[in-house]
């Protein structure tokens, strides 16, 4: 009996500590189911609890308040912001002496540009490559852009940062997509010769060099040493896959080019591979397009 009274005790003394800490709502049933005692300490913890609820709820109101003002003082600070953004970018705008419809025309063409960027990252690798020289046009033509009055208004500060990025992705695409041979473009400038073009360090740094650009360019190049200001070579890259004969050369010869094999006595490889097309190894004629093996 002694038991049954002290357990009944320490569910009375430890029923509301249990509530408060972890306060839970009892069902009909189960209120039923209580004491008179434990309906008592029941109730007495739902008054603290709805206490608690309206203390919480005044604490919430009051941050509320709290946050409503700060809110409205932030909105004074922005709009205070904003009026002082007015009046530095109207100055700017008078020293550049800009136009609206100059912004609105230099909207157009970033948003232009930003499309063809995008257009051009959505190619697979072999068209992106057909499409480069049209690509580094305009990556030239933004280049120039960025140079303008119109393009160092603040409109366009975000939107330059945004397509200079892109540009280093789509450069980076571009030279995944690079195929193993490939021809660069250079403009001529007045002084130049090929051999000296041959030495730039961005060329072949090698003067020894000027015959591989000559043979490359003798569609348009009959002297190597008569080459004009504004002409545009190709500078292969790489080692070409295929060979088009020009008047005068033979399958040694050919061979014997750096670019092809370096070795005269490698002709019979060309032979093999092209035997649909020379009958006699001897005899090859100008425009063939002969395939070069590669290992």
């Amino acid at each position: 009996m002694k038991k049954i009274i002290l357990l009944c005790t320490l569910v009375i003394w430890t029923l509301p500590l249990l509530l408060s800490a972890n306060f839970t709502y009892l069902s009909d049933e189960e209120y039923q189911q209580l004491s008179r005692r434990e309906r008592n300490v029941y109730l007495d913890n739902l008054e603290t609890e709805m206490a608690n609820i309206q203390q919480r709820k005044a604490d919430a109101i009051a941050r509320h308040q709290e946050n409503l003002r700060e809110i409205e003082d932030l909105r004074s600070k922005i709009a205070s912001i904003d009026r002082e953004y007015e009046v530095v970018y109207t100055r700017i705008i008078n020293n550049l002496n800009l136009t609206s419809s100059e912004i609105e025309e230099a909207r157009r063409k970033i948003d232009e540009y930003r499309r063809k960027i995008d257009n051009w990252m959505a190619l697979s690798d072999s068209e992106l490559w057909n499409n480069v020289r049209t690509i580094r046009q305009t990556i030239e033509e933004y280049e120039a852009f960025k140079e303008t009055q119109v393009a160092k208004a603040p409109d366009f500060r975000d939107d330059i940062a945004e397509i200079d990025r892109k540009i280093v992705n789509l450069e980076n695409s571009i030279d995944r997509a690079r195929p193993p041979y490939h021809e660069d473009n250079y403009t001529v400038e007045r002084g130049d010769y090929l051999a000296k073009i041959a030495g730039y360090s961005f060329i072949y740094d090698d003067t020894s060099k000027w015959p591989i650009i000559f043979r490359a360019n003798r569609d348009q190049i009959r002297d190597p040493n008569l080459i004009y200001p504004d002409q545009v070579l190709k500078i292969p890259r790489g080692l070409p896959h295929t060979w088009r004969v020009y008047r005068g050369e033979s399958l040694w010869r050919i061979a014997s080019y750096p670019e092809v094999y370096g070795r005269g006595i490698d002709w019979p490889l060309i032979y093999r591979a092209n035997q649909d097309q020379i009958k006699d190894p001897d005899l090859i004629y100008p425009d063939q397009v002969f395939t070069i093996p590669r290992d």
